[in-house]
């Protein structure tokens, strides 16, 4: 038989759903407990109003060859 594992004590495998929106809901495999996950990095320009967006600088190359 399997024992069950509580939420608190569990180091959680999530499953997570196809994105749909802003979160998605993932179900850890082990133990059930839920729970939202975002859809984008805050920042990412998804979350953005319109004129944070217009303030943002762009990613250049060089700057990305940083990362």
């Amino acid at each position: 038989m399997s024992k069950k594992i509580l939420a608190e004590e569990c180091t959680h495998y999530w499953v997570i759903d196809q994105p749909n929106g802003p979160v998605s809901i993932g179900r850890c495999k082990l133990c059930g407990h839920k729970e939202e996950f975002r859809n984008s990095m805050p920042g990412s320009g998804w979350d953005r109003s319109g004129q944070a967006k217009k303030n943002a600088a762009p990613a250049s190359k060089s700057n990305i060859s940083k990362i």
